[in-house]
């Protein structure tokens, strides 16, 4: 008997022991899975279960870092989205403003701080109406955000800055996936069409001129040949006036024409000028023999400095072309025994070039617009002249290509001068004096 309840109470002792022991290790379990989930609370995806013994507990284990492994994968997957759509939005052109149901800004790019010369900080968390500062629109953003109205129109931002608005508003159940939450929030998507604005209302002007360039001469030839037929019997010193002007008058519409074409031509072809080494001495001779007899008759003389003869990087015909209507130019702008002069400087890499004169000269506030197509300082005198209005618009262009600059200083009643920019090959180059200032 005595030995029974020996033996009842060591199997007693024996269970209790490994009950505490299977208790103790829960219990330690427990405790590392209660450190596990505090891990991934904190962030940390990364952490794994492992040396578990027990079925329960390898069970556990082995679901907890499936888990762990999907959500790892998928936040992996998400940021990796993120990023590429963060990397996207602050690298597209397009300004974007993204405001919340409740009006203020959340998110805004680099194309938008911008176009609005403001940093992030002054946008984020702040009301739309502070940000934006425009009635029109703000009232379109309100009307989005209340009835998911959407909008489109321009946004002036400075004199000459132009925007053009797109306002999306976005159910905010595509957010927070409610069915019931009929609220909204905004996109507005900013582009500058400051530019296009500029270039249509060249087009116009451009139609404009020559409209106006070719109704003069038209008009003219019309007139005089209307005459020459009514009045057969017209005196023939009459007629050969007529004729003589009919004859300039076309030949001034063919010269508008040309130039025409070839401003058309060098806007087309961009950057498809003939570069090679020339010699700039020898550009200069052939547009001062082209131009002679025209100096001749005006009694005006051309000055070459003896130093030109110097090797640019250029295309030849162009470079004549610049210097034909520069030398030009300062023919016709220069009274009768005047004087021209055709010099340079040397720049680093580069040289400057001058066509001076001594002529009537240009007025300070003409003197930023001459290179713009049609422009003329004097209207009469540049029509009577035969020129176009297209000549220093040509000579910009060719120097654009050529990747110079041009430029003009002037005082009424002193002359002017002109100037480009070219560049040079310095190991070619060929001392000499220069023409005294």
């Amino acid at each position: 008997m005595i030995g029974f309840l020996a033996g009842v109470v060591s199997s007693f002792c024996v269970g209790g022991v490994i009950v505490l022991l299977w208790w103790m290790r829960q219990r330690d379990f427990d405790k590392y899975a209660r450190r596990a989930m505090e891990a991934v609370e904190q962030g940390q995806y990364h952490v794994r279960m492992f040396g578990q013994h027990g079925r329960r507990a390898q069970a556990v284990s082995e679901s907890f870092n499936h888990m762990l492994q999907v959500v790892e994968s998928t936040i992996s997957q998400l940021s990796q989205e993120r990023d590429v759509l963060q990397h996207i939005l602050h690298s597209m052109a397009t300004g974007l403003v993204y405001v919340n149901h409740e009006g203020k800004v959340q998110m805004v790019n680099e194309a938008a701080e911008r176009i609005f010369k403001r940093p992030r900080e002054q946008w984020v968390d702040r009301a739309h109406w502070v940000s934006l500062r425009h009635y029109s629109l703000c009232v379109a953003i309100d009307r989005a955000l209340l009835s998911g109205t959407p909008w489109r129109g321009e946004m002036p931002v400075s004199e000459e800055s132009l925007l053009d608005v797109n306002l999306i508003p976005i159910p905010q159940t595509a957010r927070t996936g409610i069915a019931q939450d009929s609220r909204y929030e905004a996109l507005l998507l900013f582009n500058d069409v400051s530019e296009w604005r500029r270039l249509e209302r060249m087009r116009s002007d451009f139609i404009a001129n020559v409209s106006h360039e070719l109704r003069t001469p038209i008009a003219a030839i019309r007139g005089f040949a209307e005459t020459l037929l009514d009045d057969e019997d017209a005196d023939p010193e009459i007629r050969r006036s007529f004729l003589q002007t009919i004859f300039e008058e076309s030949k001034r519409m063919g010269n508008l024409v040309v130039d025409l074409l070839e401003l058309s031509k060098l806007e087309r072809e961009g950057q498809t000028v003939q570069l090679k080494d020339t010699s700039l001495g020898d550009i200069v001779d052939k547009a001062v023999r082209r131009l002679a007899k025209e100096a001749e008759e005006r009694n005006i003389s051309i000055e070459v400095a003896p130093d030109m003869e110097t090797t640019v990087w250029a295309d030849a015909d162009k470079l004549l072309q610049v210097f034909l209507n520069l030398i030009g130019n300062a023919i016709h702008y220069t009274p009768q025994g005047g004087r021209v002069r055709i010099w340079r400087d040397t720049l680093v890499e580069r040289v400057r070039v001058h066509v001076s004169d001594n002529g009537i000269g240009i007025p300070e506030e003409h003197q930023t617009r001459v290179f713009e197509r049609f422009y003329r300082v004097n209207h009469d005198r540049s029509r009577a002249s035969g020129g176009t209005g297209l000549g220093l618009a040509i000579v910009k262009h060719i120097v654009a290509v050529h990747g110079g600059e041009v430029g003009v200083t002037s005082r009424p009643g002193q002359g002017s001068d002109f100037w480009f920019t070219l560049a040079y090959l310095m190991n070619k180059e060929v001392a000499g004096p220069r023409l005294p200032q």
